[in-house]
């Protein structure tokens, strides 16, 4: 059941996110290759990641079909997915980082509970500068939300993190991206975002160029 009254809070949400493409004027032509991706975190572990990647470089989507928090105990409330991407192929003399971020899942929330969600980006060539975007969906109606959600984050441009400049050899960088969720619920209330039966939590992103 729908709250209507989520429905301001929740304005920024759509049933599907729509496809994020570079444009050749921002971004060489053409665009950088993933030469190998690898996961890590509780809910897609290495061993068993259960991901599902469509697309290439430019319009990457990730199913994370084993992802999903529930606040049935403390340590399952809350889940996260790392993405480590392998990049290279680009023209010499660019850098890129993350831009956007939309997430998507089936979300359900008891009255007075609330979703909280993380993207953090970075570059192993440069580890100790990061990224994160949060976002929280809350549920203040009166009744259960139970529905699919998709949301979406913009990295400020001051925020942005960018990979090494490329060289000769086109080496873009390894790029690491940490999508997690935090149930917050108090008492009886429940809270789970992750799959039903027709959809499963599932991100995408698109990126900013620049010349250096």
């Amino acid at each position: 059941m729908r709250a209507s009254t989520l429905l301001p809070l929740l304005s920024g949400l759509a049933v599907a996110a729509p496809t994020q493409q570079l444009t050749t004027r921002d971004a060489p032509t053409p665009p950088p290759k993933i030469a190998s991706v690898s996961y890590s975190g509780s809910g897609c572990p290495s061993s068993s990641p259960a991901v599902d990647r469509s697309g290439g470089f430019d319009d990457i989507s990730l199913r994370l079909n084993s992802f999903e928090a529930r606040t049935t105990t403390a340590a399952d409330s809350t889940v996260n997915c790392q993405a480590h991407l392998q990049i290279s192929g680009s023209a010499a003399g660019w850098q890129v980082g993350v831009k956007d971020v939309y997430v998507k899942g089936h979300l359900v929330l008891d009255p007075g509970a609330s979703l909280d969600y993380y993207v953090t980006s970075f570059w192993s060539e440069d580890a100790d500068r990061t990224s994160t975007i949060r976002g929280t969906l809350s549920n203040n109606g009166g009744s259960r939300l139970n529905q699919d959600i998709t949301a979406h984050a913009t990295v400020p441009d001051n925020q942005v993190v960018y990979s090494p400049c490329t060289g000769a050899q086109g080496n873009v960088g390894l790029l690491n991206v940490n999508f997690r969720v935090a149930l917050q619920a108090a008492g009886s209330q429940y809270g789970y975002f992750g799959k039903d039966a027709d959809t499963a939590a599932s991100e995408t992103w698109s990126y900013v160029w620049r010349r250096c």
